[in-house]
């Protein structure tokens, strides 16, 4: 029993117990009053503290129990759990986030520092903070309803459009993202408004704390400390400030975006009026011309889709449950983010069906903390860091794992084959009944899409097996390394190799050695790349590119053939396969000769020559039933639906971007003569009313391809100016000395030994031969060699005398 003096602290120290005693009752009538005014005193505090915070959390869940309607909606959706919408409007929520911007680093931390924000109190009104909030609420509720009416009439499964969707894969998280997006556009029209109407600057790019996000997704504009080990995280997060790059962040913008109503509305003519219909423009400026360019193989596209693949991922919005919102009738009743293409009379292909629309949902809204026009999500990390082969979220990356050795989840075949582990979801837009009372699936990878076509789902597994490969040897070479080691180790090899491969191999192909050489953008034959720039500066930013995703990397949609040549090497014949047939058909595959034959007919089958043209496998049977042999085509266009993506993401018209890129100024459709296609520019001038009203990706495609790039100047421009962020705004690029855990002068040795044909001859099926560089065709300067004589990287370098754990 301890005694209480005058001492004593007016606390209770953890240790003592609930009671104590009087040190003497013989205490003078003046000291007992003193310390009963103290006791008053401290009774007094405790009970306004606690009325304090009892008020708070009531008005709080108060103003959210008020509202039932979004509780319900929510529901279905799991999004209560992440969204507050019933903040009450005098909230100050961003005062939550005030310890995080303090922050200091810990021992062995990097503290990534953002630049200053804007509170709301520093720039907007209280009427106006109110009146944004009441708006953004009302317009999530609003929202809300419209999800719950379409999914009264989902799209058909299985069917072209959904498909589609499947082929767009969209993560389930993003449907709570996307909402509390709403709200902020929602509350940007009001204010924007509020502001117009009393002739007040614009309150664009103003810090908007609605509260209706987690604070983590805020954590761009903010301090925040991360720990910077060897190994990347897998979401590319902790890499650059401010989020740059990582997954599940708005696409970077390089022009203000064209909406005709300045905040969300896609894109219309200069006049006001409708843009000429995307399938018009499909098919009169992009219709099926057959001419090859002998020069190159599929494989350059095949390498290009599954690139695209790692670095980016368009969210697309959804209905209740991550379902799919149908646009067209009869189920469609245009919901607020349907914007189908309208089909006119008279069309060759659809007349035929009666269909008058295309499916077409819209880019999920990406939430931005902050007020402004609409922006889209990328669901995936920026940097080529192989997020197509291992995820880019902690759950697709455990799911993958085997978790022995370091490796990668796979499945057998009886001929003792590693394939793809299944995809065992019935409504994943793959999978057949047929098949799999066969006992065979899809195939699960590191990206939903990976069974989009037989191309795309060998490159996958082609990189698992690397991933396998190079785990089995380092575990031979350093047998006391952990399964986590081993695993994260390879990781960072492999997507070095990728790296590699893209900048050696694939992107001199595109944009010619010259202007690889003007960035500074090769591969370095040894030692480290010097960084002589400040990664940290805008202009370094490797967050992808609006343009870029929605327009300028589907350039290769045009090199496609229709037909692709099969070649059974046992029998000594060959056949052709229609483009559409080898979509969600990863099937062949499982037979004994299925990864021979569709990496032979990659790299042996040529491309077609850039130019506005497309074949019709793609502008009339894209996503049709491959098993279908139906000579009726019923499927969707892609060109249409690259159009209207780019209408959708508001993207400026075509000849802002060449002026952009330091092209020349256009003010009519004759300034373009000597650099676009001649006829391609008359049919553009006959369907567009001003040259401003030009799309660019029509445009772009339609210029003249540079002399030693296989594409045109605006396109060579968009596309070098991201590589070069790729690059120089990578904290792990791999040539770089100055990050935390540099690979080895030795081991660079090696991984510049790298080689897509290396890979197709270590990870293939009965592959003893192939050209050195696959991505061209074959010819005097690049005969087909024996695997043998094509070198593959050593992992010698790697080899520890001491047990090396995954968290240094």
């Amino acid at each position: 029993m301890r005694n209480i003096t005058e001492r004593t602290p007016l606390r209770r120290s953890a240790d003592s117990p609930d009671y104590i005693e009087f040190a003497s009752f013989l205490r003078t009538r003046r000291t007992r009053l003193r310390q009963f005014q103290c006791c008053v005193c401290g009774i007094l505090i405790v009970v306004f503290t606690m009325a304090l915070v009892v008020s708070i959390s009531y008005s709080m869940s108060h103003t959210n129990s008020t509202n039932p309607a979004i509780d319900n909606a929510t529901s279905p959706g799991n999004l209560g759990s992440t969204l507050r919408l019933g903040l009450a409007p005098e909230s100050t929520s961003h005062a939550a986030f005030s310890s995080t911007a303090s922050a200091t680093a810990e021992p062995n931390s990097v503290l990534i520092s953002n630049e200053d924000i804007d509170t709301p109190t520093k720039h907007l009104s209280q009427l106006e903070y109110t009146q944004g909030l009441r708006a953004g609420k009302q317009a999530m509720k609003d929202r809300l309803s419209a999800d719950m009416i379409a999914a009264k009439s989902p799209l058909p499964s299985p069917s072209p459009e959904s498909r589609h969707r499947h082929a767009v894969s969209t993560c389930s998280n993003v449907s709570a993202l996307a909402l509390a997006a709403v709200g902020e556009i929602a509350a940007t029209r009001i204010i924007e408004k509020m502001r117009s109407i009393h002739d007040e600057p614009s309150a664009i790019d103003t810090f908007f704390d609605s509260g209706w996000l987690p604070k983590n997704i805020c954590k761009r504009y903010f301090n925040h400390t991360c720990k910077i080990g060897k190994y990347r995280t897998i979401d590319g997060s902790c890499n650059r400030p401010r989020g740059w790059g990582s997954s599940m962040m708005p696409f970077r913008r390089t022009l203000s975006p064209d909406y005709a109503d300045g905040i969300e509305s896609p894109r219309k003519a200069r006049s006001g009026k409708d843009l000429p219909s995307a399938r018009e423009v499909s098919l009169k400026v992009h219709k099926p011309s057959a001419s090859s360019n002998p020069s190159f193989t599929v494989m350059l596209a095949v390498f290009g889709q599954f690139l695209d693949h790692d670095i980016t991922a368009t969210a697309l919005s959804q209905g209740v449950n991550g379902s799919s919102i149908a646009c067209c009738p009869p189920l469609g009743r245009q919901h607020p983010e349907c914007f189908p293409v309208r089909v006119n009379a008279g069309d060759p292909v659809h007349d035929l069906t009666g269909r008058t629309c295309m499916d077409f949902v819209r880019s999920a809204p990406a939430p931005r903390c902050k007020l402004g026009p609409r922006e889209q999500l990328n669901q995936v990390s920026a940097f080529i860091d192989g997020s197509a082969i291992y995820g880019s979220d902690n759950e697709t990356a455990r799911d993958l794992r085997e978790f022995t050795g370091g490796r990668l989840r796979m499945q057998f075949t009886p001929d003792n084959r590693t394939l793809l582990p299944p995809s065992t979801n019935p409504n994943d837009g793959c999978n057949r009944e047929a098949e799999r009372r066969r006992g065979r699936y899809c195939f699960a990878a590191g990206d939903a899409r990976a069974n989009e076509n037989l191309h795309l789902t060998t490159m996958h597994l082609l990189w698992a097996r690397q991933h396998n490969r190079i785990a089995n040897e380092l575990a031979k070479i350093n047998p006391s390394w952990s399964d986590e080691t081993l695993y994260q180790e390879t990781r960072r090899i492999v997507g070095a190799q990728l790296q590699h491969v893209t900048y050696r191999e694939f992107l001199p192909v595109i944009v010619g050695d010259e202007r690889m050489n003007e960035h500074d953008l090769d591969p370095l034959e040894s030692g480290y790349k010097k960084q002589t720039h400040d990664p940290d500066e805008p202009e370094n930013d490797p967050t992808i590119a609006n343009h870029f995703a929605a327009a300028a990397f589907r350039f290769a949609h045009t090199l496609l053939p229709g037909l692709m040549r099969m070649t059974d090497a046992e029998k000594g014949t060959s056949s052709y396969m229609e483009l559409h047939k080898m979509l969600f058909n990863p099937y062949s595959l499982y037979a004994a000769d299925g990864v021979r034959r569709s990496v032979t007919s990659a790299t042996t089958n040529v491309i077609q020559r850039y130019s506005t043209h497309v074949t019709s496998q793609l502008t009339s049977h894209l996503f049709e039933d491959p098993m279908d042999n139906s000579t009726v085509p019923c499927g969707l266009d892609l060109v249409s639906l690259n159009i209207q993506r780019g209408r959708d993401h508001g993207l400026p018209g075509y000849p802002m971007w060449r002026e952009y890129c330091d092209l020349g100024k256009v003010g009519n459709f004759s300034d373009l003569e000597g650099h676009l296609d001649p006829q391609v520019l008359e049919q553009i001038s006959m369907l567009y009313e001003t040259v401003d009203d030009v799309d660019l990706y029509t445009g772009a495609l339609a210029e003249i391809p540079e002399s030693d790039s296989l594409i045109g100047p605006t396109f060579t421009c968009l596309i070098l100016d991201q590589f070069a962020r790729l690059q120089k705004g990578d904290r792990f690029w791999y040539e770089f000395a100055e990050q935390p855990y540099p690979f080895t002068e030795g081991q660079l040795v090696e991984i510049r030994k790298s080689s897509l044909a290396k890979l197709i001859c270590d990870c293939s099926d009965a592959i003893t031969h192939a050209q050195m560089r696959v991505m061209r065709s074959v010819g005097p300067d690049n005969p087909i060699i024996s695997c043998e004589d094509i070198p593959g990287p050593s992992f010698a370098p790697w080899k520890e005398n001491h047990v090396s754990d995954a968290s240094s």
